[in-house]
């Protein structure tokens, strides 16, 4: 991720970078220099520059977002429902029962635990999630799948909540629901989680390990 900070006339004062400990420091500041130039003509002096890598293992498996594929019910033949979510090329399905008599709130409610399921393969031990409610409800004659989720993560715990229009395929929506609650999070508990395993640099000269 990278954030730029201007000053009063406009002009580059500050640029904040986050990236892997999998390239040297001066290779990705030197990598910022030359796009800046070359697909707008900026100049600027690597010591604006400031980059944090983030040396935890396994922090390049750890998505910024995941993404739906697909989710599907098959009572006849496994009694449960099937979420597929993907990443970065790497896909995570999860599995959650529910019985074949089961109304829409029952599914719903299996739906989001079989996307919770694929979740907690894609983020690991970064947070701990449940299921704490998920339906379907009405508004302004519309039908909304709506999904409340509980995260205990290293910074306490959270109560999240997501919406999706239910259109032609109910499931889909409740999935895309559990996803809506969690996605916007994944990159603060990932700075959490990894905070105390910075390496603070600006150009070539390193700092401190420090999160703000």
């Amino acid at each position: 991720s990278a954030r730029v900070i201007l000053d009063d006339k406009g002009a580059i004062s500050e640029i904040h970078l986050v990236g892997s400990a999998g390239r040297k420091a001066k290779q990705i500041v030197r990598d910022t220099e030359s796009l800046l130039y070359a697909r707008f003509g900026i100049r600027i002096d690597y010591r604006r520059i400031s980059l944090v890598q983030l040396d935890a293992p396994n922090v390049s498996l750890v998505p910024s977002r995941l993404i739906f594929v697909s989710a599907s019910a098959s009572p006849q033949a496994e009694n449960c429902v099937r979420v597929v979510l993907q990443s970065d090329g790497r896909t995570y399905e999860g599995v959650a029962s529910v019985f074949t008599e089961a109304h829409q709130d029952a599914q719903a409610n299996a739906t989001a635990q079989a996307t919770i399921g694929a979740v907690q393969q894609a983020i690991g031990e970064m947070a701990r999630l449940a299921v704490q409610e998920a339906k379907h409800v009405s508004a302004n004659g519309q039908n909304v799948s709506l999904v409340v989720i509980h995260a205990l993560t290293s910074q306490g715990e959270e109560c999240l909540t997501g919406t999706c229009l239910v259109r032609d395929q109910p499931l889909d929506a409740v999935a895309k629901a559990t996803l809506d609650a969690i996605n916007r999070r994944l990159p603060v508990w990932f700075r959490a989680s990894n905070g105390n395993r910075a390496t603070f640099s600006m150009g070539s000269q390193v700092k401190a390990p420090r999160i703000d």
